[in-house]
């Protein structure tokens, strides 16, 4: 979001409450490129210039079909000579649409704009750009993302999308392409998409029908009805059985009342056997470490014993000398055969290395010492995500 930043900065008057508003729909409106099988872009008006000009800000191309932009087309221009309906669309805030060219001169496209609005403030404009030049005849799924796109073009013109307070869409939640379900304000299930069915499938579940309660053919409801009464999305991951699915459920509001909600569905089992696989090994390493390290610890103890019983001033200070530097040794495995969660003091770590060099520089003609003063807090380890979580956070 640096460019983004940069550009609302330096070539808008976005700020405060309609700047974020404006970077979580940037942030949050990959579904909605993929159900409109079509590029997006947002534009916001140039300071100054009366809504004549416009810069791009950020664009999204779909995964459920072919862009017409290949370029990245952040930081253009857009003069109102080019694109009137963009200019008439911010001043009047309604979704309009035409046809015309695709920027910089290229494809006849259909455009459709959609106003963003922010409480009583019309900040930029959404632009959906599609190809005019197919002529497949789009079945059931096809017009099912369609409606499922306009419901959501008609939530950013009221300005009830983005949702308040969500953060960009984690990384690996699921895609149009995953899964779709549909249901209503009731949880009734209205559309399944062919993917979402085969996933239902992997989970056992062979009863879905149109019209079929969430409940009734035993899918987990929670995610969507919790979605539907705080009005917010919901990310959950479910299992059953041998079967891991993520949903991400978001509501579908009308005048900020929900209808219903759209719940993407991917099925990451093989992501989490690899996980588990991963966890399993980073245990059995761990554990070498460990033991390393007591078997280090173990042959320091005998070299000091051993060093008790020599009379010859050498042989003993060699033996010190290796039996520091095996200490130093088990140290290292030590710290490597903590838990990646494990959280522990800084000062753990660094008292006992400077111990190690302090004998190891000192002497019996000149002794050293040092000290460790202040401390600079925890070091927490490799944090592990939580998929089960509510975007109200």
């Amino acid at each position: 979001m640096t460019i983004f930043s940069d550009l609302a900065r330096t070539r808008t008057s976005l700020t405060g409450d309609d700047l974020a508003h404006v970077r979580r729909l940037a942030g949050s409106w990959r579904h909605i490129a993929d159900l409109a099988f079509s590029d997006l872009l947002l534009l916001a008006p140039i300071s100054g210039e009366e809504a004549h000009r416009f810069v791009v800000l950020a664009q999204v191309r779909p995964t459920t079909g072919q862009t017409i932009y290949p370029t990245d087309m952040v930081g253009t221009v857009v003069d109102e000579i080019e694109r009137p309906l963009v200019a008439r669309c911010f001043r009047q805030g309604e979704i309009l649409e035409g046809d015309t060219r695709a920027l910089g001169g290229g494809e006849r496209i259909r455009l459709q704009c959609i106003p963003v609005r922010h409480g009583t403030n019309l900040v930029a404009v959404v632009t959906r750009e599609m190809s005019t030049e197919t002529s497949r005849r789009p079945g059931v799924m096809e017009r099912t993302y369609h409606a499922a796109f306009w419901r959501f073009a008609r939530m950013i013109s009221e300005g009830s999308f983005p949702f308040d307070h969500e953060a960009d869409e984690p990384e690996g939640s699921p895609r149009v392409g995953d899964g779709v379900i549909v249901v209503d304000a009731e949880r009734n299930v209205e559309f399944a998409s062919p993917n979402a069915v085969s996933c239902l499938h992997r989970m056992g579940i062979h009863a879905y029908a149109p019209g079929s309660s969430l409940f009734n053919i035993g899918f987990d409801e929670d995610v969507a009805r919790h979605a539907i009464e705080s009005r917010m999305p919901v990310i959950e991951e479910i299992e059953r059985g041998q079967v891991s699915v993520m949903l991400r459920a978001m509501p579908l509001l009308e005048h900020r009342d929900a209808v219903g909600a759209i719940i993407l569905v991917r099925d990451v089992t093989d992501l989490r056997r690899r996980d588990r696989m991963l966890l399993s090994k980073d245990a059995t390493i761990r554990e070498i470490h460990h033991r390393v390290k007591n078997n280090l610890q173990t042959i320091a103890s005998l070299l000091r014993l051993q060093g008790r019983r020599l009379r010859s001033v050498e042989a003993r200070e060699a033996l010190a000398e290796s039996e520091r530097r095996i200490r130093s040794i088990a140290i290292v495995h030590e710290t490597l055969s903590r838990d990646a969660g494990d959280v522990v003091r800084f000062s753990e770590i660094v008292r006992p290395l400077v111990r190690v060099v302090e004998e190891t520089v000192s002497s019996h003609d000149l002794a050293i010492s040092f000290s460790v003063e202040g401390d600079v807090g925890d070091l927490p380890g490799r944090s592990r995500r939580r998929w089960r979580s509510s975007s109200t956070s």
